[in-house]
């Protein structure tokens, strides 16, 4: 199984999960459904469906386009109630605490701490065992058990919010929407060291803020913490998320 990431970051944000038999599910579509082309050899047929965790453009833009090429997309309510006149042919509407079947994948839905309605997923397929996401959160209510992956939201850093806050190039109310919306690198930490790592062979760390966050700063402390290998979700990376990872 690999893991390809397209976008993660306020920019837009999409990521894939690909089998070794092809099939494949899209995680968010917040990029246009071309860049998933690309990753996926142009097969567009191979795609079992795709989650999204929240109506955030970021997150979701491109979802019309996703429904006219015939994908099948499991997302909130609240995300297609969020597009007029949206052809709802291919949706699905999941509700949070309740799992679904999508292909070869099992997808089931946790809620999360965002300032509109926001899902993290527990995906789970023979090749790859458990994998948790979880994005656009300031918390996690839940710790699950038995993960070999783990994406997580690691958005900003008090430090670096409150500089930028002093140094004027950022507004001090960006520190109440961030508080209530987004991870701190503390707490991602907090909910790393208090989750059971035995069978996790990495940490991804997501949606890291352009101006508020150090990339490597993070990725060090974080890989430090847990004793596990840490990757930041840069667009472009892939990483082989197997449950075996060799």
């Amino acid at each position: 199984m690999k893991l390809f990431c397209i976008g993660s970051s306020s920019r837009g944000n999409g990521y894939v999960l690909q089998s070794s038999n092809g099939g494949a599910l899209l995680i968010e579509c917040g990029m246009p459904l071309v860049e998933v082309k690309k990753v996926l050899g142009w097969k567009l047929s191979s795609i079992a469906g795709c989650v999204v965790s929240h109506r955030h453009k970021d997150h979701s833009k491109y979802l019309p386009e996703y429904l006219k090429f015939g994908i099948h997309a499991l997302a909130l309510e609240d995300v297609f109630a969020s597009f007029p006149k949206l052809n709802r042919t291919f949706c699905k509407s999941i509700e949070p605490m309740h799992g679904y079947k999508v292909g070869s994948f099992k997808v089931f839905a946790l809620p999360v701490v965002h300032d509109v309605p926001c899902l993290g997923f527990v995906i789970e397929h023979d090749e790859m065992g458990k994998l948790l996401f979880v994005t656009d959160t300031m918390m996690l209510e839940y710790r699950v058990a038995n993960l070999n992956h783990i994406m997580i939201e690691a958005n900003y850093s008090d430090e670096l919010l409150e500089d930028a806050i002093s140094s004027g190039s950022t507004v001090s109310s960006t520190r109440e929407r961030l508080l209530e919306s987004h991870m701190e690198l503390k707490t991602t930490e907090q909910i790393l060291r208090t989750t059971d790592l035995t069978a996790v062979n990495e940490v991804v760390l997501l949606h890291l803020s352009g101006r508020h966050s150090n990339a490597e700063q993070f990725r060090a402390l974080i890989a430090e913490a847990v004793g596990k290998p840490v990757y930041v979700a840069n667009p472009g990376i892939e990483i082989n998320v197997s449950k075996i990872p060799y």
